[in-house]
């Protein structure tokens, strides 16, 4: 009877501890930490929540599949995951305004962020660097009264040059091709700063200039877009009119964005 209960007892405390699901290793926790710049504080950006993502690890840095998130307080400088299978992670960043605008992110960091998760073990990252995001340009053209394209103007390129210090300083100069392969945004063409050189917190303005294929203007003089700094993050859309019925063409405002009776190449962002 001794015999049977020991065995019994045995039986049962190897059953309690033997792994669970065939031997699959505990989850790990993981706390992210993150600043923007150089620790800048977050009321410099306005910035009030940080969302903080996980994604299936890719080592091109392109994320997978994404397999958690928190929404913490800028403030608390850090984010807490819980039960994580052990592994590699790619972490993404992003905080944002009282508006929901997103006002900084981690999207270009080169390395990606990437964070190691130990099983059964509470784990930290590295601290994730957060930059302000760029201000957003998206450009289009009507020809001819609108209802022109391509291939009836002998425009080739739209040059559009953004500026700061009331068009002292370049920003960036970007070039699109009149009929644009990239997908449109809102029926917009989207200027592509992966630098993030165009300073939401500085563009002031904007000249939109029509090319031939050599790259000569043809038009009198760039089209000139004036603002007031749109802040980061922000979203510029600019139109600009090119009329190429008689020679040489002319490139204007679109009807009621005028900054200027008196100026027609002066205009305001839409």
């Amino acid at each position: 009877m001794r015999t049977r209960l020991l065995v019994s007892t045995l039986a049962l405390t190897a059953l309690v501890a033997a792994p669970a699901c065939g031997g699959d290793d505990p989850p790990g926790s993981l706390i992210v930490p993150f600043k923007i710049g150089a620790n800048v504080d977050c009321s410099v950006l306005a910035v009030t929540d940080v969302t903080v993502e996980l994604y299936k690890y890719s080592a091109s840095g392109a994320a997978g599949d994404l397999i958690d998130q928190e929404v913490v307080d800028c403030e608390d400088g850090q984010a807490e995951f819980m039960g994580l299978v052990a592994g590699r992670y790619n972490v993404k960043v992003s905080g944002v305004d009282a508006e929901k605008v997103i006002v900084t992110d981690n999207f270009d960091n080169d390395p990606a962020d990437i964070a190691e998760v130990t099983s059964g073990a509470q784990n930290t990252a590295d601290v994730v660097t957060m930059s302000p995001t760029p201000a957003k340009i998206l450009v289009r053209w009507l020809l001819n009264g609108g209802f022109g394209m391509c291939s009836d103007v002998p425009v080739t390129n739209f040059r559009v040059a953004t500026y700061e210090k009331e068009g002292l300083s370049e920003l960036l100069t970007y070039d699109f091709d009149c009929d644009p392969e990239e997908p449109s945004v809102m029926g917009y063409n989207a200027i592509l700063d992966p630098d993030r050189q165009i300073a939401g917190d500085d563009l002031d303005r904007v000249y939109i200039d029509a090319l031939d294929q050599k790259g000569t203007s043809l038009v009198t003089a760039p089209l000139e877009f004036v603002m007031e700094p749109p802040g980061h993050g922000r979203t510029v859309k600019l139109t600009a009119a090119v009329d190429c019925t008689n020679d040489p063409c002319t490139i204007s405002c679109a009807a009621g964005k005028g900054a200027d009776p008196m100026e027609p190449t002066l205009c305001l962002a839409d």
